[in-house]
Parts: C-alpha cells; sequence; structure tokens
C-alpha cells in the first residue's frame, strides 16, 4: 500500500536495472484514475564484478508525492552478515534531482553531483564482530580509497586527480543554469579547494572536512539519504524511505516550478531515487573480499556507481494550488484530520471559482475557542473530536462528520536477536522490520509514566529500585511479543521512551480512558503492583480522571559537577515531547527521539549534554503515539491492542487483539453513540474495547462551522464539505481524494455532512422584533439555528446519553497549543531551565540553526513543526 494514501489500484511496472547510460525503458509508471503507482527496477551482474541479477527493487509510490515515506523493498539480495563490521551486502538510497538520462552523460557523474548524499550518518556497529575491515568513506562523497588496488584515480572520473569528494550542485546551479544562486560546493582539489575554518573543538585553523563542507546544504539534521539499508537472512529487505520535496530540500528543488529542456514552463520539477546496491567483491580485482575486507569507498565512485539503479520521482506541486487573487478562508483543528485537510485543499481549488482553504493544526479545545470568539481574524470552521456545545450567547454552529480514524502507536524496530543458535524461522528475522507488537493498557500505562528506570534521569531511586530497566525486560510484553525473548540482551538495544505529543487533545484523552477501561490497568496506576513493578509516585494522584495530555511527571534531574559547576538532564531533555503527531511519526521514521544522552561531554566549552544520534538502521528501536494517517504517511507499521491472559505460572499470552485496520475502526465507527450536542455521536473507547473486533482508539472528526459568519464564507465553507462528504470519501493519493489511514465515513455520515452542507448555504433569520418599547429585543448575539429535517441543532443535550469512559474527562493544565521545543540541556542550575512558548496565532513555526532555516514553509511540511 501506498505510504500516505489508501490505493484503490496500484500499477506495478518493471523496468530493467541500469549501467549508465540509464535506458529508455526506464520511465514513470503513470497514475491511475487514484494517482497510485509502483515501480520495480533489476540489478545486473557485471564480468569481472558484482552478481546483482536476482536483485529486485520496489518503490510503492512514485507519483503523486510531497513529503512522506515511500516504501522501498526488495528480494533476491545476499543476506548482510551480522558477525562481522559493516561492509559488504548491503543498500544505499538517496535522492537526487538532476538527468540520469543525459546523452553527454553516459556514465551518470554529473547526475551523481544532484544527490543529497555524503553527511556521514553513523555506521551500524555489529554486536558480534569477526576480524575483517568494514566499508571505509560508504556514508561519505570522498573520493580516495587507501586501500591495495585502488587507483587514485578511476579512467573514467573527470573530476580533478587531486579532488577530494564528488561535489554537491544545488539546483540552483544546475548544469546550464546562466547563474548561481548556491554555488556548487568546492571538490577539495587545488583549482577548487575546501575553506578554511575554526576547529569547534580547539578554535584552531584547519582545512574543513567533507561533511562541514555540505552542512550549509544538508547535514546529518535534516538529510533523508539511506546509506545503510540491510538484507535480511531470508534475501529480504523493506525500508521506508522519506522522500523530499522542496519545502525540507530546498537545494534539491523536487516539486518546484521549472523550464524543461525544451523551455516550456513546468509546475513540478521531477527527481530521482536512486539504490546503490553494495556486494561483496574487489572492484578492481572482482576478488570475494567477504571475509576480511570490503568492497571500499563512496557509493558516488565510479566503480560503484556503475551499478546504481534509478527509480522516476513525481511530486505534487508545492506552490500554486490556488490563485493568488482568491480569498483565503480560515480553518483550524485537531491533527487528526490534517492529511485530509492537506489533501482536499488542492481539489478544491482547481475547481471553477472554488475556495482557498488554510488549515492550522491546534487543540480541540482551543479551536472551539477560537469558533466561539467575537474576534474577526478566527476561523470560520474548526475540525474536533469534541462536540462543540453553545449558549444562547454563543454563535450558531452546526457539525458535520468529515474523518474517521484512530490513535495509534508507531513503530520503528529492526529484529535484533541474540547471537546464539535460533531456529531457522526466528534467525532469518534477523535485520527484518518488525512489523507485529502487541502492547496492553497496562504497558502502555507503563511507558507513558516514566515507570521503567531507563526513562527517568538516573534510573529512578529508591522507588523504582524493583522496576523493569525498560519494556523489553517485562514478562507481561514478553510474554505477549515472544520474539524478545531472544532479543539482543545489551541494555542500549532498547527503547529509549514512547514518544508522544504536547498539548491537549481529545486523541490524549481517548487514549487515556482505554487504559482506564482496563482494570488491572487501572489498579496498577493507582498504586497495585504488578509482580514487583509499581508505578512511578509521581504520576499516582493524576488519574482519578482521564486527562486529556500526556504528562511530565517526574521533575527528576540528573546531575554532574564539572569546575563548581553542576550541570542536569531533566525529564523533558531524556523524554522531550514530539511537535505533534505528524512530526512523532516523522521521528520515528528516522529514529530521531530528540533525546539527550546521559552522560556530560566535557570535552566542549561550557560543558554539556549531547543529542543522541539518529539509530542505526539494523538497531532501531523507536515508538511513538501519533495517529492513523501521520502513520500511513511515514510508511510505519503500528502495534495490535491486546488483552493479556495470567497463566497459573505467572506468565502472559495475548488475546483479543485489534490493529487499526479499517473494519476493526468501521466496528468501532458503529458503537458510537449520542455527546451533550443533539444529534452529534461520539465513540467511547470502553464501549469499543468491550465490542468484538472494534479498534478501541478510533475518533470521529467533526467539522464545525459557524452559521452566522458572511454568506460568501459560508458558500465556502459549504463547498469543502460538499467535497469531504464525496470525492473525499474516496480512498487515493490524487488530490482531494482520502489519504491513506482514515476510513471512508458510513453513507449515513456522509449524508448528514452533505445536509449540513445545505444548511450553512441558508441565511440565519432576521432578530425577533423588541417586545417592550424603547428597549432592545432580548436575543442571542448570533441568532439560532434553524431546524432542518435530519440535521441536528446545535446546543440541545440528549435526555440519555452514552456511558462515559471510567473517570469522566479532567481538566487539562496543559496549553492546547503544541510547545515549541525544549531547553538545551546542561546548563548550570539556576539558569532558567524550561521556557514554554505558547504561540497565539494559529498553527506554529520551528526550525533550527542552518540548512532547516531554508526547509520552512510549506503546505506540504509535516504537521505540528516538523521539518
Amino acid at each position: 500500500m501506498s505510504p500516505r494514501r489508501w490505493l484503490a489500484a496500484s500499477t506495478l511496472l518493471l523496468v530493467v536495472g541500469v549501467l549508465a547510460p540509464v535506458p529508455p525503458t526506464a520511465t514513470p509508471a503513470h497514475a491511475d484514475d487514484t494517482g497510485g503507482s509502483a515501480v520495480t527496477v533489476a540489478g545486473v551482474k557485471m564480468d569481472g564484478g558484482e552478481d546483482f541479477s536476482d536483485l529486485r527493487v520496489t518503490v510503492n509510490q512514485t507519483d503523486a508525492l510531497v513529503n512522506q515515506a515511500v516504501v522501498v523493498t526488495w528480494d533476491g539480495g545476499t543476506p548482510t552478515p551480522r558477525n562481522r563490521p559493516l561492509g559488504v551486502d548491503f543498500l544505499q538510497v538517496m535522492q537526487c534531482y538532476g538527468d540520469p538520462h543525459a546523452k553527454n552523460d553516459p556514465d551518470g557523474l554529473a547526475f551523481r553531483e544532484t544527490c543529497q548524499f555524503g553527511a556521514k550518518l553513523d555506521t551500524p556497529v555489529m554486536p558480534f564482530e569477526v576480524n575483517a575491515a568494514a566499508a571505509a568513506n560508504a556514508n561519505s562523497r570522498e573520493l580516495r580509497v587507501d586501500s591495495p588496488g585502488y587507483p587514485v584515480k578511476h579512467p573514467k572520473e573527470t573530476l580533478p586527480e587531486d579532488a577530494k569528494m564528488v561535489p554537491f550542485r544545488p539546483v540552483s546551479c544546475a548544469v546550464g543554469a546562466s547563474s548561481c544562486e548556491r554555488p556548487r560546493t568546492p571538490d577539495g582539489s587545488t583549482a577548487h579547494p575546501f575553506p578554511v575554518i575554526a576547529d569547534p573543538q580547539t578554535g584552531a585553523q584547519r582545512e574543513a572536512y567533507a561533511d562541514e563542507v555540505l552542512s550549509g546544504y544538508f547535514n546529518k539534521s535534516v538529510t533523508n539519504e539511506y546509506p545503510y539499508a540491510l538484507t535480511a537472512a531470508n534475501r529480504t529487505g523493506r525500508i521506508s524511505f522519506e522522500v523530499q520535496n522542496s519545502s525540507l530540500a530546498p537545494d534539491l528543488g523536487c516539486g518546484d516550478p521549472y523550464t524543461d529542456a525544451q523551455g516550456v514552463a513546468q509546475p513540478s520539477r521531477p527527481c530521482w531515487l536512486v539504490i546503490v546496491p553494495r556486494g561483496h567483491h574487489h572492484p578492481y580485482t572482482g576478488e570475494d573480499v567477504s571475509s576480511t575486507d570490503a568492497p571500499q569507498g563512496s557509493p558516488l565512485i565510479v566503480p560503484n556507481w556503475q551499478y546504481r539503479m534509478v527509480v522516476p520521482l513525481k511530486f505534487e506541486p508545492v506552490a500554486g494550488y490556488c490563485p493568488s487573487d482568491r480569498a483565503e478562508r480560515l480553518t483550524a483543528g485537531t491533527e487528526l484530520v490534517a492529511e485530509a485537510a492537506v489533501a482536499w485543499r488542492p481539489a478544491l481549488c482547481a475547481a471553477a471559482g472554488g475556495p482557498s482553504i488554510s488549515y492550522s493544526p491546534i487543540g480541540d479545545d482551543e479551536a472551539a475557542r477560537q469558533l466561539l470568539s467575537t474576534s474577526p481574524n478566527a476561523p470560520g470552521l474548526i475540525y474536533s473530536s469534541d462536540p462543540v456545545p453553545t449558549t444562547a450567547s454563543d454563535p450558531p454552529v452546526v457539525h458535520a462528520p468529515v474523518t474517521l480514524s484512530g490513535v495509534v502507536i508507531a513503530l520503528n524496530i529492526d529484529v535484533n536477536l541474540d547471537d546464539k543458535p535460533l531456529p531457522p524461522k526466528v534467525a532469518e528475522l534477523r535485520g527484518t522490520a518488525l512489523s507485529d507488537l502487541k502492547l496492553t493498557p497496562r504497558l502502555v500505562a507503563k511507558l507513558l509514566t516514566q515507570s521503567y528506570k531507563r526513562d527517568v534521569p538516573g534510573g529512578g531511586g529508591p522507588a523504582l529500585a524493583k522496576n523493569y530497566d525498560s519494556v523489553k525486560q517485562d514478562p507481561e510484553f514478553i510474554g505477549l511479543n515472544p520474539l524478545f525473548a531472544d532479543w539482543d540482551r545489551r541494555a542500549s538495544v532498547t527503547l529509549n521512551g514512547l514518544m508522544a505529543p504536547n498539548g491537549s487533545s481529545v486523541a490524549a484523552r481517548t487514549l487515556w480512558q482505554w487504559i482506564l477501561s482496563d482494570r488491572s490497568a487501572k489498579e496498577w496506576l493507582g498504586g497495585a503492583k504488578d509482580g514487583e513493578m509499581v508505578v512511578n509516585p509521581a504520576y499516582r494522584s493524576l488519574f482519578g480522571t482521564a486527562p486529556d495530555y500526556f504528562p511530565k511527571a517526574d521533575r527528576s534531574c540528573y546531575e554532574e559537577r564539572v569546575g563548581g559547576e553542576t550541570y542536569q538532564l531533566c525529564s523533558q531533555e531524556l523524554r522531550p515531547y514530539t511537535g505533534g503527531f505528524g512530526r512523532g511519526a516523522a521521528q520515528t521514521l528516522r529514529g530521531d527521539t530528540g533525546a539527550y544522552a546521559q552522560a556530560l561531554n566535557q570535552n566542549v566549552t561550557p560543558p554539556r549534554f549531547e543529542k543522541l544520534p539518529r539509530e542505526q538502521p539494523g538497531f532501531r528501536f523507536t515508538m511513538s503515539v501519533t495517529d492513523s494517517a501521520s502513520a500511513a504517511r511515514y510508511g510505519l507499521f503500528t502495534a495490535k491492542l491486546c488483552k493479556a491472559v495470567q497463566g497459573a505460572d505467572d506468565s502472559y499470552t495475548a488475546a483479543d487483539c485489534r490493529g487499526a485496520t479499517g473494519e476493526a475502526i468501521s466496528a468501532a465507527a458503529r458503537t458510537a453513540g449520542p455527546s451533550q450536542v443533539s444529534g452529534v455521536s461520539v465513540i467511547d473507547p470502553a464501549r469499543a474495547w468491550s465490542t468484538t473486533g472494534a479498534y478501541p482508539l478510533s475518533l470521529l472528526t467533526y467539522a464545525v462551522a459557524d452559521r452566522s459568519e458572511a454568506a460568501t464564507m459560508r458558500r465556502d465553507y459549504a463547498a469543502l464539505l460538499r467535497h469531504a462528504a464525496d470525492q473525499g470519501q474516496r480512498p487515493g493519493v490524487a488530490r482531494g481524494m482520502l489519504p491513506e489511514g482514515y476510513v471512508p465515513l458510513p453513507t449515513a455520515l456522509r449524508q448528514q455532512t452533505a445536509a449540513v452542507a445545505a444548511l450553512l448555504e441558508v441565511d440565519l433569520p432576521s432578530p425577533s422584533p423588541s417586545s417592550s418599547a424603547g428597549q432592545p429585543a432580548s436575543v442571542p448575539t448570533r441568532a439560532p439555528a434553524v431546524p432542518t429535517p435530519g440535521v441536528p441543532l446545535p446546543g440541545a443535550v440528549p435526555s440519555a446519553g452514552a456511558p462515559p469512559s471510567p473517570g469522566g474527562r479532567a481538566a487539562s493544565p496543559q496549553p492546547s497549543v503544541i510547545q515549541a521545543g525544549n531547553a538545551t540541556p546542561g546548563t548550570p542550575v539556576g539558569a532558567i531551565r524550561y521556557v514554554l512558548v505558547v504561540l497565539f496565532a494559529i498553527g506554529l513555526v520551528g526550525g533550527v540553526a542552518g540548512p532547516v532555516l531554508r526547509r520552512i514553509g510549506s503546505r506540504n511540511v509535516p504537521t505540528g513543526g516538523a521539518e
């Protein structure tokens, strides 16, 4: 399936793997009417070199791309050895913008300069090594290979003999450009030397390293390159590769308007996914070096680059959806609707006279507050998974269901097993992506309450002394997931916290309501033991009612003293919040928790705690609370929610597991009951959990519109609702369709939305005349809604409501906007440690120094402030 949208169909095109030049058969697969496409490329065999003829690599979506993941799978590869340094039999994947078909570039050596690769991401460290060499510079653009049998310069190499790296050419300086806004990087030769810089550690002047030269264009924090994609024992592999348009990778320019070779203006620049397979033969002698050595060097050097496999990528235009002179209609609300809102906008604009609808993610409560405010800048339509009750003094509102989706726990986990004899069916899973993970309400409660010692700075002290270090040691977790009985036992090969977003939301409350509906989880949160494991005392008093946020209640800090100063690392630095569901899913894909290591770096001035690097491919263990649409966008697997059965021997097994499938979410929708607003149904997680086959974290999201807005605005909002009820419920990747991760609304709910759209275009009646001469009439500030058959009136309370989940709803001490960021740890005690920046403007903007500053600002940026 598409990593971003539900695919009604997929076109699979098999094309031939390439040597240079790229054969004319390597053309894009054209999207069908849903916008779906897939491409497969085949490897080749070279006389005296590598034999990749059995290798088939498939990219599941190559059209209608935005900032998202595509799923890259392969079979026929040689398994990556796990008992030696990483150097043989893996794939390298990167995104490029140039022309792989250029007749004047038959070996693709100019094309390679357009690839985003070489940030020197960390090399996976194999735990059970034999005496063999790693592949030097495999994660770089460096040209020199200091190894026997490698010449100083390959005969086909076009760069100077003393060049040190393959330069990067940004799109603004593409071949043939009349001028360069941003220049091609130097190659390190005498003619184009690297700059001299001050060493960040010592301050001494020295020549810049290759990755430092590239850092003005891309670096470890922003690159999407995948230098080490490992093949499992069964000769298959799978990665989710993050494709980036120009909002995230401006120097690639994918999706930007451009002028083609014929001088014709085009709305969206195409790009390419390049896969370079690495084998186990010396590229010059043909010798099998797998036992002692490795094929050395960057994938960009000629003997490695010749095996490249090229897949076309077609991006949605980054800009130009809506005419600039068209009035923009504001919408805001829950991030659960973000993917759909972004997908629908261009289709609405494309219609003759169609509306331009903006969207900004904010909390449900804040969205309702803005809708009911009298501010002229407030949105006239918001999205919320909570009904919006009104009083006589509020403007009249109407509710229309628009999306059906779920809260999920997304995972990016590579199977890491002990180096011991294992059954063949288990052993062949080494290095594969874990697709099946089971969790119970109590396990999720443990993860969200910092009750594993690893999730508390300093380990939690005496209160948590008998608790498990991490979830992989918990007997309940192992019982539900038996593969973890054979997991790598090193303490570092585990989960660095379950990531969750800041801010209040109905989604967070729903998760806690589900947890509290489970007796064993509720009792454990209240102080009961699970074996010897107890809830972190900082959380024990928080669950009389279900919170609508994810608290970080433990205020512990880890301390180190240096030079008379005390440096601290506290909970929100060890286990930081994400910037929203979209941001959390993107971080999960990247293996980047944003956490800081619990070790003070004293080699810098002043000392500081360093941010953990991305987790290495083959050794990732990352999980986050997100939504089903964001998980689908980034190609992530999601956990199944189960009930645990405890045996007489205190062992655990899983029962009644539910995943966030279309069938399970639809089953939950059928359990929806009345709310405090007449005619508006909500899904109670406790009721869904007690219903066979229903996914308990399913949520209906409503568009709630103000009927007192101007007629032109109401007409545009009505167009949005009609689209949401019709084409917007058709699964697909094309503009205007329903993205993957959502479930189409039942017919009755779609009809309700269409009816609300019609009602929204009906003018309100005039206020009633004054009842007393000389005195104004006593009327609401906005006139009440007009009754329409089949459409609920807002504000009316039903005579019988749905049974509330345990604990009801707690008032949130959290802001309903997302925290902009966490303080950098390592400042001395006494400094201001946390600053909560509350943005009252709709939406959030965030960024970090360097190239990220150039990557801000697009409808395709992940919601919640992701890069």
